[in-house]
Formats: structure tokens, C-alpha cells, sequence
């Protein structure tokens, strides 16, 4: 029986719609992969929806670990227990993840908490040990009554927080490019402690730093409270 030609103009042109649908598809496909063939105003749509997706994907990755570490590392969860019996008890929205510059993965804020810069991280261990940094200048605030203006109160709890952290152990240190074996462990305390205290608004050179840190360097480093030796 031979097909009305009418029907078959029709499931033709159907064909044909739904493969230039098809061919479409791939080719807007293509060009948000490639960003080949967009308009102005694409490519803009493109940019922040790729935006949007890494913020999102960071934060995720960046809650997950710190969740799991909140309930499973010995270490966190040691310091967050050491909070709390000293009356500052810290919860999961006292951790926050934001997106940060380059310049730093993680800080502690007296009014807002602890920030881990959830596009810093470059596995989970870095977060751990960003993490218990953080909490040690949270444990020096809440037990010391740390006043943060004052070189040496900063230097002090930086030097207790780069020691006592995991921060300067070695593998981390290769990461950073230095390789020696002679006193490493205390050349990088003291160092990054420098660099922390010449963000300091209080601080008007790194000559200054340097001194803060030198004056306090021999108690503050062999103080390993709350913890009996280094971690």
C-alpha cells in the first residue's frame, strides 16, 4: 500500500525539525565548551554561569571535609573539645567557606569566627591543617584574652599556631620550596609568623615583625597548651 504523500511530506519535515533541533543543541553545545560562535552577551552568560559552577563545587568540597573532620580527625576534634570546656564552643556555623584571593587560605575573626578559603585547599590534609591553625588563635583569644593590635600578643599565638598546627612540617614546607634540614621546623614557625604579624594594621614595618616575633620566640614557642607536647 503505497503512503499518502501528504504524511510523508509531514514525517519528513518532522525529520528534518527535529534534526536541526538536534544539530542546535550540539552546536550551542559546543560553543559553551569551546566559547567559538558566541554572542557578546554569551560569552558573558558563559563566564558566570562557569563562575557559579566552581563557587559552587569549591563549597561543597570545602563543607564536606570540614564536616567530616569536625567528627573523625583527632586533632580537630581535640581543639574544638578544648574550646568548648574553656567556654568558647565552636559549631559548624562558626566555620564558614568563602572564596578568598590568593594570599591566604584561611583567618579567625573575633566577631565572625573562623574562614576557610575554600578555593585554597589543595586536598584535604591542607584544610586540616589551616583548620587547627585557626583554632589555636581561637583557643589563644578565648583562654589568653589575646589583644590583637599588640605585636607580641600577635606574634605569640602566630608562633604557637605555625607550631603547633601541622603548618610547618616538612612535606608542607617542600611544597613551599625550602628544603633544609638543619632546624627547618623553627625557621618556618618563626617565618610565617613574621609574615603574619606584617599584615598586622598595628605593624609599620617588617623590621618591627621581626622584633615582635624575636621578643616573644623563646616562651610562646615552648608553649604547646593545649596540647603536652607538638602535634
Amino acid at each position: 500500500m503505497s503512503s499518502d504523500p501528504t504524511e510523508v511530506q509531514e514525517r519528513q519535515t518532522q525529520t528534518q525539525v527535529g534534526d536541526s533541533l538536534a544539530f542546535e543543541r550540539w552546536r550551542m553545545s559546543l560553543s559553551n565548551f569551546t566559547g567559538l560562535g558566541l554572542t557578546p552577551e554569551q560569552k558573558i552568560q558563559r563566564e558566570e554561569e562557569k563562575e557559579r559552577s566552581v563557587l559552587e563545587r569549591d563549597w561543597n568540597k570545602c563543607e564536606k571535609w570540614k564536616r567530616t573532620l569536625m567528627t573523625n580527625s583527632p586533632m580537630i576534634t581535640f581543639m574544638l573539645q578544648h574550646l568548648k570546656n574553656a567556654g568558647c564552643e565552636f559549631d559548624s556555623s562558626s566555620i564558614q567557606c568563602h572564596p578568598c584571593p590568593e594570599t591566604r587560605s584561611g583567618g579567625f575573626s573575633t566577631e565572625h569566627g573562623i574562614l576557610l578559603c575554600q578555593n585554597r585547599f589543595f586536598n584535604k590534609k591542607h584544610l586540616e591543617d589551616t583548620l587547627s591553625h585557626e583554632l589555636i588563635h581561637a583557643f589563644d583569644h578565648c583562654r589568653f584574652k589575646v589583644d590583637w593590635f599588640n605585636l607580641r600578643h600577635h606574634a605569640c599565638s602566630e608562633i604557637r599556631a605555625a607550631n603547633l598546627s601541622g603548618d610547618c612540617r616538612w612535606t608542607r614546607e617542600v611544597k613551599r620550596g625550602f628544603y633544609s634540614f638543619n632546624k627547618q621546623h623553627q625557621a618556618c614557625v618563626k617565618r610565617r609568623a613574621i609574615l603574619s604579624v606584617i599584615a598586622n594594621p598595628s605593624c609599620e614595618s617588617p623590621e618591627m615583625a621581626e622584633r615582635a616575633v624575636n621578643e616573644v620566640w623563646k616562651s610562646c614557642f615552648k608553649d604547646t597548651r593545649p596540647f603536652d607536647e607538638i602535634y
